[in-house]
């Protein structure tokens, strides 16, 4: 599943919040799975925020903050300002019912500017609403209902917000003790519920009616919304709100002296009060058990990434050894790892006028694929030194050898483990070059006014004053393939000002853009050409940035090694 895949789904279970409770949360359980195992910081924030509201209408507070509270981090890293304020409004419905107003209010307040900040107006009279029940709870009902009529007289305010300002003055007035006035706005709130299938406000609309009847004695008008109450708590699993409908229930058929019935909703109140109450208990059970559980992960995986992080100094140690490269000095280096350490790697050696120079993709990355690189620096160390005027395609035939003398020793084994690499001989007297690659190609740029000089079938591709050769690499790995045969020694007479590149599959690969596509290789071609008048190590700065910026948010999907050199 791709990014762009878990926004959308994200997007939907956080919207379906006030209309299908149920589905909301159940999405937002499989997205947070799905999110932290591919380390996605914005799926995890969205996930956590959906989860974080459906906890607080099953009444389960600890789980609603603690969910918030790591969603509201996660956006604050990510300067997601949006995210950051449906969070805060989340964080103030649970300060709600732990009657903890002035922090409620403090979080209202926080969230109507950062939506009035960005340009989110009706959030920010939903807010107002928010401001205003807060007002309504501390007992100042002048204050709520300016809020209130605020939101009703705003024309950005959503038909929720406007449900809620008329289900609260139907609570002012009732406070008022103004009872018409109260129905009428509570039924004003109830309609405009019912109409956008806002079931989150339809049953504390029906429970704030059957309160006022209940008040003025009229016991069978308040019968009835009682029942309507509980059969829509039952359909969004809102047990508060079914717990509220069974009191009411119990309480009418008392005032009314059907003592028995009056009993059994009594019986089923209290036992739904010791459900909720124990499904409380268990959960943060569940969330100590699974803190410590994850404390001693962490220290487990703290002492491996330090061996790990150990092991990326040993790495770099070994690409960037001590080595003369005095026939090569305008060049860059991009290397990017997927993980801590990588299964791309470099190579050079250089004797007397010329020079080898080459790039590696091993099978896999991280620790695998880095154990493959120090195998493959070491062989090729060993051949150079052997044969220090080795053709490149004769170096890949005995290294190709070597890999699979030593990865298949062991009896009826035939691993495939090996690599592709890219690799070129420069004479820097006379500019001849010589090149093999195994599945990775060479590119060489240069001026359009120069034809470029082979022995090897290649494909150009031109743009503006530039053209760009490329020449494709045999189709066969640097290990066990279905059929061996030896590498191509393939010739180019170079020209002063040529620029060459050597590269791994990682940044071609890599998903990204605003689509969440691969960047693919002919973008990557016409990139490169037209950054030819640059300075070579300004083209790798601009690569650089690129690669980052089309990245994103995505996953990096392979490690990216890119060397570029300007003759």
């Amino acid at each position: 599943m791709t990014h762009i895949e878990i926004d959308n789904l994200a997007e939907q279970a956080w919207n379906l919040r006030l209309s299908k409770i149920q589905i909301a949360y159940q999405s937002g359980l499989s997205l947070i799975e799905i999110s932290e195992s591919m380390n996605y910081l914005k799926g995890i924030a969205d996930s956590c925020k959906t989860l974080g509201y459906c906890y607080w209408r099953f009444s389960d507070y600890s789980l609603s903050l603690a969910h918030s509270l790591r969603a509201i981090d996660i956006y604050r890293q990510l300067g997601d300002k949006s995210g950051e304020a449906d969070t805060l409004n989340n964080i103030g419905a649970v300060y709600m019912f732990q009657n903890d107003h002035e922090k409620r209010l403090e979080v209202n307040i926080r969230c109507k500017q950062i939506r009035s900040e960005i340009g989110d107006l009706e959030g920010a009279t939903s807010s107002e609403g928010n401001i205003g029940e807060t007002y309504l709870e501390m007992g100042n009902l002048p204050k709520a209902e300016a809020c209130f009529r605020s939101v009703l007289d705003d024309p950005n305010a959503s038909p929720q917000g406007l449900s809620w300002a008329y289900h609260n003055l139907g609570r002012v007035f009732q406070t008022k003790e103004k009872w018409t006035r109260a129905l009428d706005f509570y039924t004003l709130g109830l309609e405009l519920s019912e109409s956008v299938d806002y079931r989150v406000l339809i049953t504390d609309s029906y429970l704030a009616i059957v309160e006022l009847f209940i008040i003025q004695k009229k016991y069978d008008e308040a019968l009835k919304n009682a029942e309507k109450a509980l059969s829509v708590s039952r359909k969004i699993g809102a047990k508060e709100g079914e717990k509220k409908s069974l009191y009411f229930l119990s309480k009418i058929y008392e005032y009314k002296g059907f003592f028995e019935q009056s009993l059994k909703y009594h019986k089923t109140y209290h036992s739904l009060e010791l459900e909720i109450s124990r499904d409380t208990e268990i959960e943060r059970l569940k969330t100590t058990q699974l803190r410590v559980a994850f404390e001693k992960i962490e220290d487990q995986k703290n002492e491996l990434i330090a061996s790990i992080k150990y092991a990326k100094k040993i790495q770099k140690a070994v690409l960037n050894r001590n080595q003369e490269n005095t026939l090569l000095d305008d060049y860059f280096v991009i290397f990017e790892p997927k993980d801590i350490v990588s299964g791309d790697f470099y190579w050079y050696y250089e004797k007397n006028d010329h020079f080898y120079l080459g790039v590696a993709d091993c099978t896999g990355h991280g620790v695998p694929g880095a154990f493959l690189t120090l195998l493959g620096t070491t062989f090729m160390n060993e051949i150079i030194s052997g044969d220090e005027y080795i053709s490149p395609s004769d170096l890949l035939d005995e290294l190709r050898t070597r890999f699979i003398q030593a990865l298949n020793k062991v009896e009826n084994n035939e691993t495939r483990d090996g690599m592709d690499i890219s690799l070129i001989r420069i004479n820097k007297t006379n500019l001849t070059a010589q090149w093999a690659g195994a599945n990775n190609p060479i590119w060489i740029a240069r001026g359009k006014e120069d034809p470029f000089i082979t022995s090897s079938r290649h494909n150009i591709l031109e743009e503006n004053e530039f053209h760009l050769m490329e020449i494709k690499g045999d189709k066969q790995p640097i290990g066990l393939s279905e059929r061996l045969f030896p590498f191509k020694n393939n010739r180019v007479q170079l020209k002063e000002g040529d620029t060459i590149y050597l590269f791994s599959d990682g940044i071609v690969d890599q998903f990204g853009g605003p689509k969440g596509k691969k960047y693919k290789s002919t973008p990557f071609k016409k990139r490169l050409l037209s950054l030819q008048n640059e300075p070579i190590k300004e083209q790798g700065e601009i690569i650089e940035k690129d690669f980052l910026d089309w990245k994103g948010s995505q996953f990096q999907v392979d490690d990216v090694c890119v060397l570029g050199f300007r003759i």
